[in-house]
Protein backbone atom coordinates (compact mmCIF):
# COMPACT_ATOMS: atom_id res chain seq x y z
CA UNK A 1 0.00 0.00 0.00
CA UNK A 2 0.79 3.92 -0.52
CA UNK A 3 1.30 5.90 1.94
CA UNK A 4 -1.46 8.25 2.23
CA UNK A 5 -1.56 11.19 4.66
CA UNK A 6 -4.16 11.57 6.59
CA UNK A 7 -4.10 15.35 8.40
CA UNK A 8 -2.71 13.64 11.87
CA UNK A 9 0.52 15.13 12.20
CA UNK A 10 3.69 16.11 9.94
CA UNK A 11 5.11 13.43 7.61
CA UNK A 12 8.04 13.23 5.95
CA UNK A 13 7.13 10.25 2.98
CA UNK A 14 5.86 11.49 -0.08
CA UNK A 15 2.01 12.11 -0.61
CA UNK A 16 -0.36 10.08 -2.50
CA UNK A 17 0.20 12.93 -5.20
CA UNK A 18 3.86 12.52 -5.64
CA UNK A 19 3.44 8.65 -5.63
CA UNK A 20 0.98 9.01 -8.46
CA UNK A 21 2.76 11.59 -10.48
CA UNK A 22 5.76 9.02 -10.16
CA UNK A 23 3.84 6.41 -11.30
CA UNK A 24 2.35 8.48 -14.35
CA UNK A 25 6.10 8.88 -15.36
CA UNK A 26 6.98 5.31 -15.00
CA UNK A 27 3.90 3.86 -16.85
CA UNK A 28 4.55 6.65 -19.53
CA UNK A 29 8.56 6.15 -19.97
CA UNK A 30 7.98 2.02 -19.90
CA UNK A 31 5.06 2.35 -22.43
CA UNK A 32 6.93 4.63 -24.95
CA UNK A 33 10.14 2.02 -24.28
CA UNK A 34 7.58 -1.01 -25.17
CA UNK A 35 5.75 0.48 -27.84
CA UNK A 36 9.25 1.54 -30.00
CA UNK A 37 11.30 -2.02 -28.90
CA UNK A 38 8.09 -3.85 -30.07
CA UNK A 39 9.08 -6.52 -27.37
CA UNK A 40 6.14 -9.12 -26.71
CA UNK A 41 7.46 -9.14 -23.15
CA UNK A 42 5.92 -5.72 -22.36
CA UNK A 43 2.65 -6.76 -24.03
CA UNK A 44 2.72 -10.00 -21.61
CA UNK A 45 3.49 -7.49 -18.63
CA UNK A 46 0.62 -5.35 -19.58
CA UNK A 47 -1.43 -8.82 -19.50
CA UNK A 48 0.00 -9.51 -16.53
CA UNK A 49 -0.90 -6.36 -14.39
CA UNK A 50 -4.56 -5.83 -15.98
CA UNK A 51 -6.41 -7.52 -13.56
CA UNK A 52 -4.83 -5.66 -10.94
CA UNK A 53 -6.15 -2.89 -12.12
CA UNK A 54 -9.71 -3.86 -12.91
CA UNK A 55 -9.43 -4.99 -9.45
CA UNK A 56 -9.14 -1.32 -8.43
CA UNK A 57 -11.46 -0.20 -10.93
CA UNK A 58 -14.27 -2.12 -9.12
CA UNK A 59 -13.20 -1.34 -5.80
CA UNK A 60 -13.68 1.90 -6.41
CA UNK A 61 -17.13 1.96 -8.30
CA UNK A 62 -18.19 -0.38 -5.17
CA UNK A 63 -18.03 2.27 -2.92
CA UNK A 64 -19.35 5.44 -5.16
CA UNK A 65 -23.19 5.51 -4.48
CA UNK A 66 -23.01 4.86 -0.93
CA UNK A 67 -19.92 7.17 -0.28
CA UNK A 68 -22.37 10.19 -2.34
CA UNK A 69 -25.70 9.19 -0.59
CA UNK A 70 -23.99 9.18 3.09
CA UNK A 71 -21.85 12.02 2.04
CA UNK A 72 -24.76 14.45 1.20
CA UNK A 73 -27.35 13.67 3.60
CA UNK A 74 -25.08 14.06 6.50
CA UNK A 75 -23.66 17.33 5.52
CA UNK A 76 -27.70 18.51 5.17
CA UNK A 77 -28.82 16.83 8.29
CA UNK A 78 -25.21 18.19 9.71
CA UNK A 79 -26.33 21.63 8.38
CA UNK A 80 -30.23 21.71 10.10
CA UNK A 81 -31.25 21.67 6.27
CA UNK A 82 -30.64 25.58 6.34
CA UNK A 83 -33.56 26.69 8.93
CA UNK A 84 -30.35 28.64 10.50
CA UNK A 85 -29.14 29.93 7.40
CA UNK A 86 -31.54 32.81 6.75
CA UNK A 87 -32.53 35.24 4.02
CA UNK A 88 -29.01 35.63 3.39
CA UNK A 89 -28.22 32.18 3.10
CA UNK A 90 -31.03 31.52 0.70
CA UNK A 91 -29.68 34.27 -1.77
CA UNK A 92 -25.80 33.04 -1.16
CA UNK A 93 -27.08 29.30 -2.34
CA UNK A 94 -29.54 30.62 -5.23
CA UNK A 95 -26.19 33.06 -6.11
CA UNK A 96 -23.80 30.25 -6.31
CA UNK A 97 -26.16 27.88 -8.17
CA UNK A 98 -26.36 30.78 -10.77
CA UNK A 99 -22.54 31.23 -11.12
CA UNK A 100 -22.12 27.54 -11.45
CA UNK A 101 -24.64 27.05 -14.19
CA UNK A 102 -23.18 30.36 -16.00
CA UNK A 103 -19.45 28.52 -15.63
CA UNK A 104 -21.08 25.30 -16.86
CA UNK A 105 -22.98 26.92 -20.18
CA UNK A 106 -19.73 28.81 -20.61
CA UNK A 107 -17.55 25.65 -20.58
CA UNK A 108 -20.55 23.62 -23.12
CA UNK A 109 -20.31 26.83 -25.47
CA UNK A 110 -16.05 26.71 -25.35
CA UNK A 111 -14.48 23.35 -25.06
CA UNK A 112 -16.17 21.89 -27.84
CA UNK A 113 -14.69 24.21 -30.00
CA UNK A 114 -11.47 23.84 -28.51
CA UNK A 115 -11.14 19.97 -28.20
CA UNK A 116 -11.32 19.90 -32.30
CA UNK A 117 -8.50 22.06 -32.64
CA UNK A 118 -6.76 18.70 -30.84
CA UNK A 119 -7.17 15.59 -33.70
CA UNK A 120 -7.43 12.46 -32.00
CA UNK A 121 -5.42 10.29 -34.76
CA UNK A 122 -6.12 6.24 -35.56
CA UNK A 123 -3.50 5.41 -33.57
CA UNK A 124 -4.11 6.96 -30.21
CA UNK A 125 -7.86 5.86 -30.60
CA UNK A 126 -6.90 2.30 -31.00
CA UNK A 127 -4.62 2.41 -28.05
CA UNK A 128 -7.10 4.01 -26.40
CA UNK A 129 -9.61 1.16 -27.18
CA UNK A 130 -7.14 -1.75 -26.34
CA UNK A 131 -6.71 0.22 -23.17
CA UNK A 132 -10.28 0.18 -22.37
CA UNK A 133 -13.61 -1.65 -23.22
CA UNK A 134 -16.34 0.83 -23.57
CA UNK A 135 -19.50 -1.53 -23.54
CA UNK A 136 -22.21 -1.31 -25.67
CA UNK A 137 -24.55 -0.04 -23.80
CA UNK A 138 -22.86 2.74 -22.50
CA UNK A 139 -22.53 3.78 -26.45
CA UNK A 140 -26.09 3.29 -26.74
CA UNK A 141 -26.85 5.27 -23.42
CA UNK A 142 -24.39 8.29 -24.61
CA UNK A 143 -25.79 8.63 -27.63
CA UNK A 144 -29.66 8.96 -26.55
CA UNK A 145 -29.27 10.15 -23.89
CA UNK A 146 -32.63 10.75 -21.61
CA UNK A 147 -35.07 11.06 -24.68
CA UNK A 148 -37.15 13.72 -24.62
CA UNK A 149 -37.00 16.84 -21.81
CA UNK A 150 -40.27 15.41 -20.34
CA UNK A 151 -38.88 11.98 -20.34
CA UNK A 152 -35.69 13.38 -18.37
CA UNK A 153 -37.62 15.34 -15.83
CA UNK A 154 -39.87 12.50 -14.93
CA UNK A 155 -36.91 10.12 -14.17
CA UNK A 156 -35.24 12.61 -11.83
CA UNK A 157 -37.15 10.44 -8.81
CA UNK A 158 -36.40 7.09 -8.63
CA UNK A 159 -39.53 4.71 -8.91
CA UNK A 160 -37.07 2.00 -7.56
CA UNK A 161 -33.80 2.69 -5.20
CA UNK A 162 -32.32 -0.45 -5.40
CA UNK A 163 -32.86 -0.38 -9.27
CA UNK A 164 -31.22 2.77 -9.49
CA UNK A 165 -28.11 2.00 -7.30
CA UNK A 166 -27.61 -0.91 -10.03
CA UNK A 167 -27.75 1.18 -12.43
CA UNK A 168 -25.43 3.92 -11.12
CA UNK A 169 -28.25 6.90 -11.65
CA UNK A 170 -26.53 8.83 -9.14
CA UNK A 171 -28.93 12.18 -9.88
CA UNK A 172 -32.43 10.20 -8.71
CA UNK A 173 -30.59 9.14 -5.60
CA UNK A 174 -28.96 12.39 -4.94
CA UNK A 175 -32.26 14.13 -5.14
CA UNK A 176 -33.85 11.43 -2.93
CA UNK A 177 -31.19 11.45 -0.26
CA UNK A 178 -31.73 15.78 -0.11
CA UNK A 179 -35.73 15.04 0.36
CA UNK A 180 -34.90 12.74 2.90
CA UNK A 181 -32.20 15.13 4.45
CA UNK A 182 -34.35 17.77 4.71
CA UNK A 183 -37.39 16.20 6.74
CA UNK A 184 -35.06 14.64 9.02
CA UNK A 185 -33.66 18.06 9.83
CA UNK A 186 -37.04 19.56 9.81
CA UNK A 187 -37.63 16.74 12.64
CA UNK A 188 -38.11 18.03 16.54
CA UNK A 189 -34.23 18.46 17.90
CA UNK A 190 -34.53 15.03 20.02
CA UNK A 191 -35.44 13.06 16.56
CA UNK A 192 -33.09 15.22 14.38
CA UNK A 193 -30.25 14.09 16.71
CA UNK A 194 -30.94 11.21 17.48
CA UNK A 195 -30.36 10.32 13.72
CA UNK A 196 -27.51 13.14 12.87
CA UNK A 197 -24.72 11.24 15.09
CA UNK A 198 -25.45 7.49 13.24
CA UNK A 199 -25.56 9.40 9.89
CA UNK A 200 -22.14 11.10 10.26
CA UNK A 201 -20.72 7.99 11.66
CA UNK A 202 -22.06 6.02 8.36
CA UNK A 203 -20.67 8.83 6.48
CA UNK A 204 -16.97 9.11 8.31
CA UNK A 205 -17.14 5.20 7.91
CA UNK A 206 -17.27 5.33 4.09
CA UNK A 207 -15.16 8.13 4.00
CA UNK A 208 -12.28 5.58 5.46
CA UNK A 209 -13.10 2.61 3.20
CA UNK A 210 -12.33 5.38 0.57
CA UNK A 211 -8.81 6.63 1.80
CA UNK A 212 -8.30 2.96 1.71
CA UNK A 213 -8.74 2.25 -2.02
CA UNK A 214 -7.37 5.86 -3.02
CA UNK A 215 -4.22 4.42 -1.30
CA UNK A 216 -3.47 2.07 -4.14
CA UNK A 217 -4.29 4.96 -6.79
CA UNK A 218 -0.50 4.83 -8.26
CA UNK A 219 -1.16 1.66 -8.88
CA UNK A 220 -3.90 2.25 -10.74
CA UNK A 221 -2.30 5.35 -12.58
CA UNK A 222 0.71 3.04 -13.67
CA UNK A 223 -1.46 0.57 -14.87
CA UNK A 224 -3.53 2.15 -17.11
CA UNK A 225 -0.92 5.03 -18.06
CA UNK A 226 1.65 1.89 -19.09
CA UNK A 227 -0.93 0.12 -21.03
CA UNK A 228 -2.58 3.55 -22.97
CA UNK A 229 1.20 4.10 -23.68
CA UNK A 230 2.13 1.35 -24.89
CA UNK A 231 -0.24 1.12 -27.72
CA UNK A 232 0.04 5.10 -28.52
CA UNK A 233 3.76 5.46 -27.55
CA UNK A 234 4.87 9.20 -27.47
CA UNK A 235 0.99 10.61 -28.06
CA UNK A 236 0.20 9.60 -24.99
CA UNK A 237 1.90 12.63 -23.58
CA UNK A 238 0.51 14.42 -26.10
CA UNK A 239 -2.89 13.76 -24.64
CA UNK A 240 -1.72 14.62 -21.16
CA UNK A 241 -0.50 18.15 -22.48
CA UNK A 242 -3.54 18.48 -24.58
CA UNK A 243 -5.76 18.36 -21.09
CA UNK A 244 -3.74 20.46 -19.15
CA UNK A 245 -3.20 23.22 -21.38
CA UNK A 246 -7.22 23.24 -22.05
CA UNK A 247 -8.63 23.20 -18.25
CA UNK A 248 -6.27 25.14 -17.43
CA UNK A 249 -6.98 27.51 -20.08
CA UNK A 250 -10.45 27.58 -19.13
CA UNK A 251 -9.99 28.16 -16.00
CA UNK A 252 -8.03 31.75 -16.17
CA UNK A 253 -10.57 32.54 -18.82
CA UNK A 254 -13.36 32.36 -16.11
CA UNK A 255 -11.32 33.78 -14.00
CA UNK A 256 -10.68 36.71 -15.93
CA UNK A 257 -14.67 37.54 -16.21
CA UNK A 258 -15.06 37.37 -12.46
CA UNK A 259 -13.87 41.03 -12.69
CA UNK A 260 -15.88 42.53 -14.64
CA UNK A 261 -19.07 40.67 -13.53
CA UNK A 262 -17.66 41.68 -9.83
CA UNK A 263 -17.44 45.32 -10.99
CA UNK A 264 -21.02 45.56 -12.40
CA UNK A 265 -22.92 43.00 -10.11
CA UNK A 266 -21.37 44.26 -6.74
CA UNK A 267 -21.09 48.17 -7.42
CA UNK A 268 -17.70 48.07 -6.70
CA UNK A 269 -14.16 49.12 -8.81
CA UNK A 270 -12.20 47.33 -10.59
CA UNK A 271 -8.52 48.49 -8.76
CA UNK A 272 -11.11 47.86 -5.18
CA UNK A 273 -11.89 44.29 -6.28
CA UNK A 274 -8.28 43.15 -7.39
CA UNK A 275 -6.60 44.71 -4.15
CA UNK A 276 -8.77 42.62 -2.40
CA UNK A 277 -8.72 39.46 -3.77
CA UNK A 278 -5.02 39.43 -4.25
CA UNK A 279 -3.71 38.38 -1.08
CA UNK A 280 -5.89 35.55 -0.66
CA UNK A 281 -5.21 34.06 -4.31
CA UNK A 282 -1.33 34.35 -3.68
CA UNK A 283 -2.23 32.37 -0.66
CA UNK A 284 -4.75 29.43 -3.07
CA UNK A 285 -1.73 29.64 -5.93
CA UNK A 286 0.86 28.42 -2.98
CA UNK A 287 -1.19 26.14 -1.35
CA UNK A 288 -4.22 24.47 -3.48
CA UNK A 289 -6.04 24.68 -0.45
CA UNK A 290 -9.35 26.94 -0.25
CA UNK A 291 -9.72 26.99 3.45
CA UNK A 292 -6.39 28.27 4.00
CA UNK A 293 -7.31 31.81 2.05
CA UNK A 294 -9.84 32.36 4.29
CA UNK A 295 -7.93 35.15 6.87
CA UNK A 296 -6.57 36.28 3.69
CA UNK A 297 -10.07 36.84 2.44
CA UNK A 298 -11.80 38.21 5.26
CA UNK A 299 -9.07 40.62 5.58
CA UNK A 300 -8.90 41.98 2.14
CA UNK A 301 -12.65 42.26 2.21
CA UNK A 302 -12.40 44.55 5.45
CA UNK A 303 -9.63 46.32 3.70
CA UNK A 304 -10.35 47.47 0.33
CA UNK A 305 -14.11 46.66 -0.32
CA UNK A 306 -15.34 47.85 2.99
CA UNK A 307 -18.00 44.78 3.09
CA UNK A 308 -20.21 44.22 6.21
CA UNK A 309 -19.43 41.84 8.88
CA UNK A 310 -22.24 39.55 7.34
CA UNK A 311 -20.07 39.57 4.33
CA UNK A 312 -17.03 38.83 6.29
CA UNK A 313 -18.56 36.60 9.22
CA UNK A 314 -20.89 34.32 7.20
CA UNK A 315 -20.71 34.44 3.64
CA UNK A 316 -17.18 34.16 3.37
CA UNK A 317 -17.35 31.53 5.35
CA UNK A 318 -19.60 29.45 3.78
CA UNK A 319 -18.76 30.15 0.11
CA UNK A 320 -15.11 28.85 1.30
CA UNK A 321 -16.90 25.94 2.64
CA UNK A 322 -19.19 25.10 0.02
CA UNK A 323 -19.16 26.79 -3.23
CA UNK A 324 -16.57 25.88 -5.64
CA UNK A 325 -17.33 27.64 -8.74
CA UNK A 326 -14.53 25.41 -10.92
CA UNK A 327 -16.00 21.87 -10.56
CA UNK A 328 -18.83 22.65 -13.60
CA UNK A 329 -15.94 24.17 -15.52
CA UNK A 330 -13.33 21.24 -14.89
CA UNK A 331 -15.67 18.66 -14.73
CA UNK A 332 -17.71 19.69 -17.76
CA UNK A 333 -14.09 20.02 -19.93
CA UNK A 334 -13.12 16.86 -18.58
CA UNK A 335 -16.26 15.21 -19.92
CA UNK A 336 -15.95 16.41 -23.16
CA UNK A 337 -11.97 16.33 -23.55
CA UNK A 338 -12.56 12.50 -22.99
CA UNK A 339 -15.83 12.34 -25.23
CA UNK A 340 -13.79 13.84 -28.07
CA UNK A 341 -10.63 10.84 -27.45
CA UNK A 342 -12.92 8.63 -27.10
CA UNK A 343 -15.94 8.96 -30.04
CA UNK A 344 -18.57 8.97 -27.62
CA UNK A 345 -21.45 11.31 -28.95
CA UNK A 346 -22.70 13.42 -26.17
CA UNK A 347 -26.78 14.46 -26.30
CA UNK A 348 -27.79 17.46 -24.67
CA UNK A 349 -29.91 15.70 -21.85
CA UNK A 350 -26.92 13.81 -21.23
CA UNK A 351 -24.81 17.16 -20.70
CA UNK A 352 -28.09 18.62 -18.84
CA UNK A 353 -27.98 15.89 -16.39
CA UNK A 354 -24.33 16.16 -16.15
CA UNK A 355 -23.89 19.39 -15.21
CA UNK A 356 -27.32 19.65 -12.90
CA UNK A 357 -25.47 16.40 -11.31
CA UNK A 358 -21.85 18.50 -10.67
CA UNK A 359 -23.70 21.36 -9.23
CA UNK A 360 -25.48 19.24 -6.74
CA UNK A 361 -21.90 17.36 -5.42
CA UNK A 362 -19.94 20.20 -6.16
CA UNK A 363 -21.27 21.90 -2.77
CA UNK A 364 -20.13 18.80 -0.67
CA UNK A 365 -16.04 19.11 -1.78
CA UNK A 366 -13.63 19.91 0.33
CA UNK A 367 -11.95 22.91 0.11
CA UNK A 368 -8.01 20.88 0.44
CA UNK A 369 -5.71 20.01 -2.33
CA UNK A 370 -6.78 16.59 -3.99
CA UNK A 371 -10.57 17.10 -1.48
CA UNK A 372 -11.69 13.74 -3.44
CA UNK A 373 -14.06 16.09 -5.44
CA UNK A 374 -13.38 13.87 -9.18
CA UNK A 375 -14.10 11.08 -7.01
CA UNK A 376 -17.49 12.02 -5.93
CA UNK A 377 -18.60 13.06 -9.36
CA UNK A 378 -17.59 9.27 -10.83
CA UNK A 379 -21.08 8.21 -10.95
CA UNK A 380 -21.71 11.77 -13.40
CA UNK A 381 -19.13 10.35 -15.86
CA UNK A 382 -20.30 6.57 -16.04
CA UNK A 383 -23.95 7.55 -16.93
CA UNK A 384 -22.59 9.80 -19.54
CA UNK A 385 -20.78 6.37 -20.72
CA UNK A 386 -17.26 7.43 -20.32
CA UNK A 387 -14.86 4.68 -19.32
CA UNK A 388 -13.50 5.15 -15.66
CA UNK A 389 -9.60 4.66 -16.63
CA UNK A 390 -9.62 7.68 -18.82
CA UNK A 391 -10.58 9.63 -15.52
CA UNK A 392 -7.81 7.91 -13.99
CA UNK A 393 -5.13 8.73 -16.66
CA UNK A 394 -5.95 12.81 -16.38
CA UNK A 395 -6.37 12.64 -12.53
CA UNK A 396 -2.90 11.89 -12.34
CA UNK A 397 -1.85 15.18 -14.03
CA UNK A 398 -3.80 17.12 -12.35
CA UNK A 399 -1.54 19.39 -9.77
CA UNK A 400 -1.41 21.81 -12.14
CA UNK A 401 -5.17 22.70 -12.55
CA UNK A 402 -5.29 22.34 -9.35
CA UNK A 403 -3.48 25.57 -8.70
CA UNK A 404 -5.74 27.58 -11.15
CA UNK A 405 -9.04 25.47 -10.05
CA UNK A 406 -8.33 26.78 -6.05
CA UNK A 407 -7.42 30.14 -8.05
CA UNK A 408 -10.95 30.93 -9.32
CA UNK A 409 -12.67 29.47 -6.44
CA UNK A 410 -11.18 31.85 -4.02
CA UNK A 411 -11.68 34.93 -6.57
CA UNK A 412 -15.72 33.77 -6.83
CA UNK A 413 -15.75 33.71 -3.52
CA UNK A 414 -14.99 37.34 -2.85
CA UNK A 415 -17.22 37.93 -6.01
CA UNK A 416 -20.16 35.97 -4.55
CA UNK A 417 -19.46 38.15 -1.08
CA UNK A 418 -18.99 41.70 -3.34
CA UNK A 419 -22.58 41.05 -5.22
CA UNK A 420 -24.07 39.96 -1.80
CA UNK A 421 -23.23 42.75 0.30
CA UNK A 422 -24.34 45.38 -2.89
CA UNK A 423 -27.81 46.21 -1.24
CA UNK A 424 -26.15 46.65 2.25
CA UNK A 425 -23.61 48.29 0.76
CA UNK A 426 -25.19 50.76 -1.38
CA UNK A 427 -27.51 51.50 1.81
CA UNK A 428 -23.89 52.83 3.89
CA UNK A 429 -22.26 54.78 1.05
CA UNK A 430 -21.16 54.42 -2.09
CA UNK A 431 -17.73 52.81 -3.34
CA UNK A 432 -15.08 55.64 -4.42
CA UNK A 433 -12.58 54.78 -6.92
CA UNK A 434 -9.96 53.86 -4.31
CA UNK A 435 -12.29 51.37 -2.68
CA UNK A 436 -12.81 53.92 0.13
CA UNK A 437 -16.40 54.18 1.71
CA UNK A 438 -18.33 58.03 1.25
CA UNK A 439 -21.06 58.89 2.61
CA UNK A 440 -23.99 58.71 0.58
CA UNK A 441 -24.35 62.03 -0.17
CA UNK A 442 -21.27 62.97 -1.33
CA UNK A 443 -19.83 63.26 -4.61
CA UNK A 444 -18.17 60.69 -5.45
Amino acid sequence: MFPVRTGAGPSRRPSLTIWSLAALAAGLLLGILGHLSGTSGFTRLADAIRPLGDLWIAALQMTVVPLVITYTLAAIVGAGGGRTVGTLGGRAVLLFLAMLAAAGLLTMGLAPMLVRLYPVGPTTRAALGKGVAIPEAARQAAGSGYGSLVDWLSGLLPRNLLESAVRGEVLPLLLFTAILGIAIARLPDDRREALDRPIQALAAAMLECVRWILAFTPLGVFVFTYRFTLGAGGQAAGVLGAWVVLVSGLLLLSTALLYPASVLLGRTTLRAFARAAAPAQLVAVSTRSSIATLPALVQGARDHLRLPDAATGFVLPLSVSVFKVNRTISSTAKLIFLAHLYGIPLSSTTLASFLITVMILSFSTVGLPSGGANFKTLPAYLAAGLPIEGLVILEAVETIPDIFKTLLNVTGDMSAATILSRSSRAARGTVAAVGEIRPATEAV
